[in-house]
């Protein structure tokens, strides 16, 4: 009986009250209901704060010497490359070739463009020092003169241009450089113009594990290009992306200076006997193959052991034969394959670990870079230094020649499938794979 009597006088209490403030009450849910309705609308039409991107790399550096990777978020050249090696206009608006290669005419834009201290840029303010290289500015013309034609030079000035104090014109600026000495620690960049983009800080470490430590602390929250991912530590706000390095390839050199691996047929052999990867990452030749001189069909040499052998025939001065694989650390898993397949030919070969590129070696796998533009004289002409193979062929050398002083598109192109079809075909190294990489953010 009392419980029906207290929640008889709950009812009458509650009845008193709304009828005293019913309205108060009314205005209160309306009110309610309208918040929980508009309030998480409004909310999403509200900007949400831009985060600051910690970006690690590796490397020591100087203010003078700052890497790629932080330069072209400070400014640009006359010209840009895409995505297939073409060389486009950036600063300039187009140019033109006469006096059969030698001289370059570009058309800057007209547009109101400002260096980061707000000043104008004026075609006075192109300041590349070629040397050797004639200058001339004609008011919004500037003409490279060039004693020798040199098709490749629209790529050369890509190039960012800068004023003193490393003010750009890109879409980023320096607010501070921390240094340690004459090394730079990091550099912190804000936006230039657009400030709905993100902050940025390079941090620079030593080595690869100092990068990952960093990451694992909180200290950095990207990492780009990196080649393994062991050690990091990973969780739901960890986002990792896997990319071909197609501008990179991982091959195997031969000293073609010393026999047997001065004979291509021996090359061949070798080539034939080695397991090839199948799938995107398959790397068949010196060029990217994104490019536009990029020749699809060139020998894949696929592995053979039966040709290999064919190759070899019965050469006595092979069961002798000991080949010397030198490697580094982050290839030693390449080179045991290699010595494996090898071994299958009768062929006996060890493996040697190295941490630098050494002067004399029979064997050297190693990782190289493929230059933007497809010209290739530095690293494979016969009197370059950077041919580590000491490879030579005049009909190579030839047409490394012709490349870089053909200013027809059409023409170039010729003369660089040819030029992988050669070099491929004669085999100074044995093309492997394009390297994988990983970008890891955590968002």
């Amino acid at each position: 009986m009392n419980l029906l009597k207290k929640l008889r006088f709950a009812l009458r209490f509650l009845s008193a009250i709304f009828r005293k403030q019913y309205r108060t009450i009314f205005v209160g849910l309306l009110l309610g209901a309208s918040f929980y309705l508009v309030i998480p609308r409004i909310a999403s039409t509200i900007p949400k704060p831009i985060g600051t991107q910690k970006i690690g790399v590796i490397g020591q550096y100087s203010t003078n010497e700052l890497p790629d990777q932080v330069l072209k978020e400070l400014s640009y050249g006359l010209t840009q490359f895409d995505t297939k090696g073409e060389v486009i206009p950036a600063l300039c608006e187009s140019w033109t070739v006469a006096d059969e290669g030698k001289t370059y005419i570009f058309n800057i834009k007209k547009d109101d463009i400002y260096w980061h201290d707000g000043k104008k840029f004026e075609t006075s303010d192109i300041n590349y020092n070629f040397k050797e290289i004639g200058f001339t500015i004609n008011q919004n013309q500037v003409t490279f003169s060039l004693k020798e034609p040199y098709s490749p030079f629209p790529g050369i000035v890509s190039k960012p241009l800068f004023k003193k104090g490393l003010i750009g014109l890109g879409n980023y600026k320096i607010k501070r450089i921390e240094r340690s000495g004459k090394a730079v620690k990091s550099v912190h960049l804000v936006p230039a113009w657009d400030n709905s983009l993100p902050k940025k800080i390079f941090r620079f470490y030593h080595t690869e594990n100092e990068l990952k430590t960093a990451f694992n602390l909180g200290e950095i929250n990207k990492i780009e290009g990196i080649f393994d991912i062991e050690n990091l530590y990973f969780n739901d706000s960890v986002n990792i992306t896997k990319n071909v390095m197609n501008d990179a390839y991982l091959g195997i050199f031969f000293d073609t200076r010393k026999a047997p691996f001065s004979e291509k047929t021996f090359r061949q052999a070798l080539s034939y006997a080695i397991p090839k990867e199948n799938s995107l990452i398959r790397a068949l030749g010196p060029i990217n193959p994104d490019s536009w001189a990029y020749n699809p069909d060139v020998k894949p040499y696929n592995q053979d052991l039966t040709r290999a052998k064919e190759l070899l025939g019965n050469d006595e001065s092979l069961k002798n034969l000991k080949i010397k694989i030198s490697t580094l650390p982050q290839h030693e898993k390449v080179a045991n394959t290699i010595k494996e397949s090898w071994d299958q030919l009768g062929i006996e070969s060890s493996v040697q670990i190295v941490t630098f590129i050494p002067e004399s070696f029979d064997v050297l796998i190693a990782a190289r870079e493929i230059p933007k533009d497809p010209d290739q004289y530095i690293l494979w002409h016969s009197n370059q230094p950077a041919n580590l193979s000491g490879f030579t062929s005049l009909r190579i050398d030839k047409l490394l020649e012709d490349g870089r002083i053909t200013v027809d598109k059409e023409e170039r192109k010729d003369i660089y499938f040819d030029f992988q079809r050669f070099l491929v075909e004669e085999s100074p190294v044995i093309f492997l794979s394009h390297p994988i990489t990983y970008t890891v953010e955590r968002k």
